[in-house]
C-alpha cells in the first residue's frame, strides 16, 4: 500500500505534463489556423514558377483602383482547384472579388452573363466586361487588360506599297502580331490612303509597315497631315525602302535613316541559331516604352539604324539655331562588335576598317515640337514583328509596349504573362530503383525504427 501511495504523484505528474502538452498542441494548431486564414501566403519552387502571377499580372492587379469582379461558371466539384488558380489575384490586391457559380444549380445567372459553357470566367469592372473560356493567366490577364481599357482601341495598316499584311499567315505575314493586337483591345484595320487621301478620325494609331514601293506624295502629306493634328503613327522602315516617306521621316521628323544593313559579328547570334543579319538586341534605353525590357533580349532581322538627326546647323549669317522640327529618343542598340555592312548585287559586304561600328541604334520615339501629343516611332526592320520572329523572346512584347505608349496606355507597359510551358522530371533506371528504396523501404522503416525507440523509453520509466 504505501508503494501504490508513493506512485500516485509521479502518474499525475505524468498525466498533467500530458495535459499540459496536448493543450500546447491545441493551442499551436489554432494560431496556425488563425494565421492561414487571415494571412494567406504560398511558396512557389517550380523552375518557372508556373504557380505564380508574371509580372505584368501583378502590376495589373496592384495598380486596380476600382472593384474587380471574376466570376468562374462550372460544376461545385471544379470549385477547389479554381479556388487555388484566382487566390493568386486575390492576394494582390483587395479590389479583386471572386464569385464561384455552378450553372446547373443558378442557371439564371449564367443567362444574364451570357455563358454557354462550363469553365467560363467572366470579368467584370462597372459597364464592362468579358468572357473568358479557359483558366488560365494569359488569358484571365488579357481580358483584365481589355476591361480596363474599356472601348476597344483602331489601329490602322497602310496598304497599297507593298508594306506587311495583317492578315498573311506566311513567314512574313502579319497574322499573328494581328492576334496579339486583338488581346490586347485593338481593333485592326487596313487603309490604303492612296484612295482616301487621309487617316481615319477614330485611329489610335497608324502602321506604316515595311513598304516595299515608294509612297506617293499624296501619301506622305496624309500621314504627315495625321501627325500634325495630334496623331500616333509606327514606322517599321526597312534597308530597301526610300523614297519620299525616308526623306519625310529625315526632314520633318528629325529622324535620320542611313543606307547599309546592320551586321553583327560578335556571334552572339549563334546561342539563338542566329545568322549575322539577325541582330540580337540586349541593351535598352531610358524610355517608357522599354523600361520593363531589360532582362530580355529583341531579335532584329535585315535591319538598318535609326537615329536621331543631329541638331540642325544655323543658317549662314544668322544668330540663332533654328529650333528642331521633334524630341526623339533612342529606344535600343546593337553591340559593340555591330557594323553597317553594305548591299551589292544581293550580297552583304563588309569591311572593318571603313564600315561604322556599333553600338547602333535601331529604333526611336518621338514627339512633335508643335503638338506635343503627336507620337511616333521609327524602327529600322519590319522583320521583328513579322510571323517567323514575333515569338523571339521579348519581340512582341516590345511592339505591343509601343503600341500602349503611341495610344497614351502607359499604365499597360509591362512584360506579358508567359505560356505554361511543360517541365518533366526524366529519371533512369537507378533512379527509379533509389527513390522506391526510400519510399517503399526507408520511410517505412524509419517509422518503426522510431515506433520501438519510444516504447523502449516508456517501458524503462
Amino acid at each position: 500500500m504505501p508503494e501504490e501511495k508513493s506512485n500516485q504523484p509521479h502518474w499525475l505528474v505524468r498525466r498533467g505534463s500530458l495535459v499540459a502538452y496536448l493543450l500546447v498542441v491545441i493551442a499551436v494548431l489554432v494560431l496556425v489556423n488563425y494565421l492561414a486564414a487571415n494571412h494567406d501566403r504560398s511558396w512557389d519552387l517550380t523552375k518557372n514558377r508556373s504557380h505564380s502571377l508574371s509580372t505584368e499580372s501583378v502590376k495589373i492587379v496592384r495598380g486596380l483602383r476600382h472593384p474587380l469582379d471574376l466570376i468562374y461558371f462550372d460544376k461545385s466539384s471544379s470549385f477547389p482547384a479554381a479556388h487555388e488558380f484566382f487566390s493568386r489575384y486575390e492576394r494582390e490586391s483587395n479590389q479583386v472579388h471572386v464569385d464561384y457559380i455552378d450553372p446547373d444549380r443558378h442557371p439564371d445567372q449564367a443567362r444574364l452573363y451570357k455563358v454557354q459553357t462550363y469553365g467560363s470566367t467572366v470579368v467584370k469592372s462597372d459597364d464592362h466586361q468579358e468572357i473568358v473560356s479557359t483558366m488560365d493567366e494569359q488569358s484571365v490577364t488579357n481580358a483584365m487588360v481589355r476591361v480596363l481599357k474599356g472601348a476597344r482601341k483602331v489601329v490602322y495598316f497602310a496598304e497599297g506599297d507593298g508594306e506587311r499584311d495583317p492578315d498573311d499567315s506566311g513567314r512574313d505575314g502579319y497574322s499573328t502580331l494581328k492576334t496579339a493586337l486583338e488581346a490586347e483591345n485593338f481593333t485592326v484595320q487596313k487603309v490604303v490612303l492612296a484612295q482616301t487621301g487621309k487617316v481615319a478620325a477614330d485611329a489610335a494609331a497608324l502602321i506604316v509597315a515595311g513598304p516595299t514601293h515608294a509612297l506617293l506624295p499624296a501619301e506622305v502629306t496624309a500621314i504627315q497631315t495625321y501627325l500634325n493634328g495630334g496623331g500616333h503613327a509606327m514606322f517599321l522602315i526597312g534597308p530597301d525602302t526610300s523614297g519620299p516617306l525616308v526623306d519625310y521621316l529625315q526632314s520633318s521628323l528629325d529622324v535620320k535613316l542611313a543606307p547599309g544593313i546592320v551586321v553583327d559579328t560578335s556571334g552572339i547570334g549563334r546561342l539563338f541559331n542566329a545568322g549575322p543579319l539577325m541582330v540580337i538586341v540586349a541593351q535598352y534605353d531610358s524610355h517608357p516604352i522599354t523600361a520593363q525590357m531589360s532582362q530580355t533580349a529583341t531579335l532584329f532581322p535585315d535591319a538598318r539604324t535609326v537615329e536621331a538627326a543631329p541638331p540642325p546647323a544655323p543658317a549662314t549669317g544668322a544668330a540663332t539655331t533654328p529650333p528642331a522640327a521633334a524630341v526623339v529618343s533612342p529606344l535600343l542598340e546593337t553591340t559593340a562588335q555591330s557594323l553597317v555592312g553594305t548591299v551589292d548585287n544581293g550580297q552583304v559586304k563588309v569591311d572593318q576598317t571603313t564600315d561604322r561600328h556599333g553600338p547602333l541604334t535601331l529604333g526611336v520615339a518621338g514627339t512633335l515640337n508643335s503638338n506635343p501629343d503627336a507620337r511616333f516611332v521609327v524602327y529600322g526592320t519590319p522583320d521583328f514583328v513579322a510571323n517567323s520572329a514575333i515569338s523571339f523572346q521579348g519581340n512582341r512584347d516590345l511592339f505591343l509596349n509601343t503600341m500602349d505608349w503611341l495610344s497614351a496606355q502607359q499604365n499597360f507597359i509591362t512584360i506579358r504573362p508567359p505560356a505554361a510551358t511543360n517541365a518533366p522530371v526524366n529519371l533512369s533506371a537507378a533512379q527509379m530503383r533509389y527513390v522506391l528504396f526510400i519510399f517503399l523501404l526507408g520511410l517505412p522503416l524509419a517509422v518503426v525504427i522510431i515506433g520501438v525507440a519510444v516504447w523502449w523509453r516508456r517501458r524503462a520509466l
